[in-house]
Formats: structure tokens, sequence, C-alpha cells
């Protein structure tokens, strides 16, 4: 079988589609997790599709937060956020269906990039079935706030998929499509700035003139990238999202090495699920001298068999490796992110596993072979689809999520926290409080012992126990000096004890601090009209 035919594509791709969605079916009635709360639900710019050329000129669009406002500048992802809001309002199923489309639109192009690759029928379908049923892909179709990211590989795959048709067809007019793609890529996630790697790579590993194409992939693909990374640094006046980690520069140089063999980890056997991988990293990091080798050594030997496939004419099964490590490379904190490393940011990295995949069963599916090849195939993708649903429930609402962090990783004091929040939101007060001591027990530094003892004194001042949240909120000054929420936390404590002297004394330190904080603008205007 070479060729599906119109009658065969109206059957298989339907099928398709509703096989995936049938899979992911269980996150459909999960609601808002995390980021989503400042991404979508709380995110004023959302609500009106008015707000479009902010989306393109404004950074702060992208989040009510602003501490995430500022570390990037994704405006397709957010003018697809206030669509769904068009569409749906607040309705985090729909958001959620939106995602697992988006899943099975990807995973269609992974299957016809593996037919402009040469794969027969067969090893494409594994290639687009491997991709959709791939367990560490839930945190990037289950969670709205990875929106970015599905959106984001549906553009890069377009635009590869352009491209190749342009080398192969001999085609001017898929030039300006592939640009196309590369800018809607671009203003969804920073990460396709890979795309013109891609291009090259493939060019290379099928020993394709790399001179002709040159100036090709110069034009329409490199130099889209270039003005991007110009525009996002002139709006957020940095390129990178976060400073350089306060780390030995021996485990600041070794870190992106780290990073890529605990990524490959997870692309080679993604059966266990970590929803942060701080500690897992801090600990290796920790014991950079240990793993160090280990990991240089994972990356040689990745990068010498693509080369190897490469020379003996394995063109794709190349592409497939260098395709893994080219998307990694952004996402490695060679440049600094704000956090290590997520299992969403192996989604577009396994479109080049999946062609590896393929090439490696094409060469397999020979003489006795082949029954073994199809039958641990089909094993592979039942134990992929089983591991789904084990993964979904996590990802179906704030509590269940940081438990399942806090029974992963019961050291991590953020985790802790972000427990006790959930519960608080939830109304379960003695649980958050049980978890605000634990996050207090566990914290690294003053800077968590601060966060830690400012929501155990919001949860006392709640309960009308003044007295004993001021001492939270002292202590929290105490340690974390440089925070303006201790000093605004106290000021409103003092004011609700009608003490306005000592209210104004501690909100004019938290202004000092943060003048741009709303809520103690808004506490400021209500003092000045009370004697």
């Amino acid at each position: 079988m070479t060729e599906l035919s119109p009658r065969a594509r109206l059957v298989f791709i339907p099928l398709a589609f509703l096989a995936i969605f049938a899979v992911y079916a269980g996150s459909l009635d999960g609601g808002f997790v995390f980021d989503d709360h400042h991404f979508v639900e709380n995110n004023p710019a959302i609500k009106s599709l008015r707000n479009t050329f902010r989306f393109f000129s404004e950074p702060s669009t992208l989040s009510d937060a602003p501490g995430l406002s500022w570390n990037g500048y994704r405006p397709l992802a957010v003018l697809s956020y206030a669509v769904d809001h068009a569409l749906a309002g607040l309705n985090p199923g729909y958001s959620r269906a939106v995602n697992i489309f988006l899943h099975c639109c990807n995973a269609l192009l992974v299957f016809y990039l593996g037919r402009l690759l040469g794969f027969a029928v067969i090893y494409a379908a594994l290639m687009g079935a491997l991709f959709a049923l791939f367990p560490a892909n839930v945190e990037a179709v289950a969670w709205i706030s990875s929106r970015s990211t599905v959106l984001s590989t549906a553009f890069i795959l377009c635009a590869i998929i352009c491209f190749i048709r342009r080398v192969t067809l001999d085609k001017a007019e898929h030039l300006p499509l592939a640009a196309l793609f590369t800018i809607a890529a671009l203003f969804t996630r920073e990460t396709a700035v890979v795309i013109p790697i891609l291009a090259l790579a493939y060019l290379a590993a099928h020993r394709l003139p790399v001179k002709k194409h040159l100036g090709a992939v110069g034009l329409y693909l490199a130099l889209p990238v270039l003005l991007f990374t110009g525009l996002r640094c002139l709006l957020l006046g940095r390129l990178a999202q976060a400073p350089q980690p306060d780390l030995p520069v021996p485990a600041v140089i070794s870190l992106p090495l780290l990073l890529f063999a605990k990524y490959l980890e997870v692309l080679l056997y993604p059966f266990s699920m970590l929803v942060t991988y701080s500690d897992t990293v801090n600990a290796r990091l920790a014991a950079f001298w240990l793993y160090l080798p280990l990991a240089a050594a994972a990356f040689l030997l990745f990068s010498g068999l693509a080369a190897l496939l490469r020379a003996r004419g394995s063109g794709a099964a190349a592409l497939g490796l260098a395709w893994v490590w080219i998307a990694l490379l952004p996402v490695l904190n060679i440049v600094p992110l704000t956090f290590y490393m997520a299992e969403r940011l192996t989604y577009l990295p396994l479109a080049g596993l999946a062609i590896g995949a393929a090439a490696a069963a094409r060469g397999i599916n020979t003489g006795r072979g082949r029954i073994l090849l199809w039958a641990g195939c089909a094993a592979l993708l039942t134990a992929f689809t089983l591991n789904i649903q084990r993964r979904l429930p996590v990802w179906h609402d704030d509590i269940s999520l940081w438990r399942y962090d806090a029974e992963k990783n019961p050291g991590n004091s953020l985790t802790r926290l972000r427990l006790a929040e959930a519960l608080r939101t939830a109304g379960h007060l003695p649980g958050a409080y049980a978890e605000l001591k634990r996050a207090l027990g566990l914290a690294a530094d003053n800077r968590q012992r601060a966060i830690a003892c400012n929501e155990l004194g919001t949860l006392h001042a709640a309960n009308n126990d003044l007295k004993t949240a001021k001492r939270f909120f002292l202590a929290a000054a105490a340690l974390n000096p440089g925070s303006n929420l201790a000093f605004y936390n106290l000021a409103k404590a003092y004011a609700l004890e009608r003490d306005m002297a000592a209210a104004r004394n501690y909100l004019v330190r938290s202004l000092e601090l943060d003048r741009t904080y709303a809520p103690a603008m808004e506490l400021a205007a209500s003092l000045s009209e009370r004697p």
C-alpha cells in the first residue's frame, strides 16, 4: 500500500481523530489548573477580541500576573484564548477540547511528514500513532496553558512540510507559505527559532545541496527568526526569561548537557511522570561531577549515531535524531528560562523520535521479525494509552496536580505552597494550614520561608486572629525585607484593627518597594479617606 485513496482518507482521518479524542476524553471535565488561572481565567485581555492589536504590542496581555506577563511574548497563543472566550466563554472543557483537536492535527501532520520523507503509509501511520499516544504529551495536551506548545508545533510542522515540498517538487510558491507558517509559529511560541536549523538538518541528512537552498533558508526562514527575536527583545527588554541561575560556573556550563540527558530519559522511557523537575535537576547539579560524564557520553553517542546513519545513507533516521536535539536547543537553559525543564517541552522533539522509530521499524520489518515488530508496536501503543489514562486525573484540578507532585517531590517547599493554595481556594482550610506548616519546614531559603509566613498570616487573618497574623507577617518582612507583600499585609491587618498610623506606615514601605501593586494602591486610597 503506497498511498491512501481519497475515499480512504475520508474514513481514516475522522477515525484517527475520534480515536485520539477517545483517549483524551477523560480530561474534558477538568477545570482551570495552575497557570490557567493567570493566562485564561483571570486574564482580562482575552475577554474581548477588540484587544487583538494589544496582544501583539503589549506583552502584559499574556497574563494577569506581572511575573508571567513579562517572561514571554506569544500573541497568537493569547489570541487563541480570546477566540475560545468569544465562542464559549470561560469554559475549560472547551479550551481542553481545542488542545486535543490541535493535537489530532499535529498527529496528522506528522503522518504527512513521514510520507514526504519517503515512508510507506504503514510506517507514516506508525509515526502518527506514536506521536498521538506518547504519554509525556499529556501535559502539553491536557493543560490549557500549553496551548502555545501544541499550536506552535502545528505551525512548525507546516513550515517544514512546505520547505520539503519546495525542495522535492522544486516549486517556489511553497517558500512564501513556509515563511508565513514560520512567522505564525514564532508569534505563538519563541521555541520556533529552530525552524531554519531543522530545514538545514533535512538537507544535510539527505545529502542534498545545502548551498543551493541556503538563500531560501536565509530569506524565508532565518530572516523571520531574526526579525522576531529583535521585536521580542525590544518589547520585553531582554532576551532571556530569567537571570543566570545562581550556581557555580561549572554547574552552569554543565546544565544544558544534564538537561539534554534528562530529556532523553523522558523520551526513551515515558512511563513515569513528574510535574516539576527542579528537585531532580538540582540533585544532579549538586553532583554534576558524577552526572556530567554520563550526560556528555549520551550526547556524543546520540550525535555520533546520527552522523553514522547519515554516512550509511539513512537520511530519514539521521534527520529524526538530529531533529530531537535541535528541537531541544531552546529549552536547555542555554538562554536561561524561569524553570529547568518540563515534560510538555518534549512535544516538538517527539516528532523527530517518531521519524527515527519509523526508520527503525522499516529496517526491522523483514522475514520473521515482521510479526514481532508489529506485535511489539501494538503492545507499546496499548501501554502508552493506559499510561495516559493514569496521567489525565492528575491534570484535572489544582489539588490533584499538586498532591501528585507532593508525593513525587516530598521535599519541595514550593509544591507544598501550591497545594496549600489549592486547598484554601477549595475551602479546605485545615489541610491548607497543614501544608503551609510543611512548606515552612521544607523551605530552602528565606524567600520561601517568607512566602510561607505570609500565607500562614493570611489564613489567621481570615480567621480574625489578627495578633497571630501580624506575627507571621512581621516574620515574613524580616525574612525578605525586599518584598512589598509582607508590608502590605501588615498595613491591612493594622487597618482592620483601626490603628491607622501603623497601617499608613507599613503601607508607605510597601509602596516604596512596588508602586504598581494594585491592592496597595487601593488600600492607600481607602486610608486617605479615613481620619
